[in-house]
């Protein structure tokens, strides 16, 4: 005999096909953070956000906009460390961070007070949902806002220190600053948080686990001979010894670990010599040999890692009056999350049966 979730699961699975069928984002395909509106040239004023599905050669699956009026969310059009995408810790969801309008006094978002421009994040799942905004009271006043991750009800924020804020902590009601650091690029491996730095020591830090607390990241990545002073998006291989990282004036620097020290390797740089440039950054790590994937304002590039350095291969360019920032591998759900997925397509169903025999 069945039990009731037993029975409840079968069910749900019925449906199962046809709730992926509608979700925005696919699994190994890639998710990208791009700005701009395509007409408007792009300035430091606000941008409007969106995402876009695209298979690893570059072609566009999907695009999930964000509101962008008031009570949205937008970027900054110029400020390349903004709008760095996520994968939260449900590995369902990414978070984006940037300006609520609207907005008043002038200038650039980032140096407007947070009562000028309130900052604030969204999260985006599979389907393409796009969470309510929540607004940050007080957060980064006068300094960029550049990531955000979200575990459960809590949320953590890269940024400008100083006058800002560093590292914030929000714990669903009101905010906490965990570290005064210059920081730019969240990111959570092995269950701790991670973030990176083009300021003071230029590297990667770590906490121990997710920091609730004012407390000081320990260094991973720092003085590395070789490595650049520019860090920006990371990659951390799951067997926790190769670190692969973009830095916006070298490329993408592979940096491997013996147990003790960390190495650089050597690096990946675009097509374009003039450029090498990379902010977003990405990993495959489901095949024999790794498959970067990383972006440039104007470009996503793609390179494979079979041992040396190459010149990465643009897939796709944002075109006129767009730019693109974050991304991430879009990974595979969890069976717990398709059953959701099904659940949701279920009572749906339902729903519209409900409404049509009304």
């Amino acid at each position: 005999m069945k039990t009731g979730i037993q029975t409840l699961t079968a069910t749900a699975a019925l449906f199962l096909f046809a709730a992926v069928a509608q979700a925005q984002f696919t699994a190994g395909d890639l998710a990208v953070l791009r700005v701009g509106d395509g007409s408007t040239t792009l300035a430091s004023s606000a941008g409007p956000i969106s995402l876009l599905d695209l298979t690893t050669a570059g072609l566009v699956q999907s695009t999930v906009n964000l509101p962008s009026g008031s009570g949205g969310l937008q970027i900054s059009g110029t400020a390349t460390s903004e709008g760095q995408l996520v994968l939260n810790a449900d590995d369902q969801s990414f978070t984006v961070a940037g300006y609520v309008p609207p907005y008043t006094g002038s200038g650039s978002l980032s140096s407007r007070t947070s009562l000028q421009a309130p900052r604030g994040y969204a999260t985006v799942n599979y389907n393409g949902t796009v969470s309510a905004v929540t607004t940050l009271t007080g957060t980064y006043s006068g300094q960029n806002i550049r990531a955000g991750f979200v575990s459960g009800s809590s949320a953590w924020f890269a940024g400008g220190n100083g006058g800002g804020s560093g590292v914030e902590y929000y714990n669903g009601t009101s905010s906490l600053r965990i570290e005064n650091a210059n920081t730019r690029v969240l990111g959570l491996y092995g269950g701790s948080l991670y973030y990176s730095t083009g300021s003071g020591t230029q590297g990667i830090y770590k906490y121990s686990g997710l920091p609730i607390s004012a407390t000081t990241a320990t260094a991973v990545l720092t003085g590395v001979a070789g490595q650049g002073t520019s860090p920006y998006d990371f990659a951390l291989a799951p067997d926790g010894n190769t670190l692969y990282v973009a830095d916006n004036a070298l490329g993408v620097q592979k940096f491997t670990f013996d147990g003790s020290i960390w190495t650089f390797d050597y690096n990946f740089t675009d097509s374009v010599v003039t450029a090498d440039k990379a902010y977003g950054l990405a990993v495959d790590f489901s095949g024999t040999d790794p498959v970067l994937y990383w972006t440039s304002p104007t470009d996503i590039w793609k390179a494979t890692d079979a041992g040396a350095g190459a010149a990465g291969t643009s897939i796709l360019s944002a075109g006129a009056n767009y730019a693109f920032r974050g991304l991430e591998v879009v990974p595979e759900p969890s069976s717990l999350a398709l059953v959701g997925l099904a659940l949701t397509g279920l009572f749906s169903l339902r729903r519209f049966k409900n409404r049509r025999a009304c």
